[in-house]
């Protein structure tokens, strides 16, 4: 029941700030939670036990301009931090067309903001979470943790 509310109350969150990125005059308050919500979600394993196996980016297929530019700067941090040829599988989901995909992510961590990124185990359970405005520094951070 605790988790079903939690997945209800983070769709609702993305409902409001999806409906907030229209509005010029909101676009900065947006902007503004968007960065103080990327933060990452400690994981219950300790950091030395659990390796990263793969990497779940969570975007928006439909974005407004501001949620766009959230998304392409992650994806582009993502790719930096990871390097050529990548070191990890990264899989993209989008939470607007491929809920159903999302959702086992969703339910063991919750979004926030966009993008979400999942780092997963080999299990598929959820190491860490980042979301908002997320650095290459974040990210890198979190690969040479894992």
């Amino acid at each position: 029941m605790k988790m079903n509310l939690m997945t209800l109350l983070s769709g609702v969150a993305l409902l409001f700030a999806a409906a907030g990125c229209n509005k010029p005059s909101s676009a900065a308050a947006v902007q503004t939670a968007a960065s103080q919500s990327s933060v990452s979600q400690t994981p219950a394993a300790s950091p030395s036990a659990t390796k990263v196996a793969k990497i779940i980016f969570v975007g928006k297929e439909h974005p407004c301009d501001c949620t766009r530019k959230a998304l392409d700067a992650g994806w582009a941090a993502l790719q930096k931090a990871l390097g050529t040829p990548t070191k990890v599988p990264v899989e993209k989901l989008q939470v607007d067309t491929e809920s159903s995909k999302v959702d086992p992510y969703r339910n063991q961590k919750p979004i926030m903001a966009l993008p979400a990124i999942y780092f997963l185990d080999g299990r598929g359970t959820v190491l860490e979470l980042l979301q908002g405005e997320v650095t290459t520094d974040q990210i890198a951070g979190v690969l040479q943790a894992r």
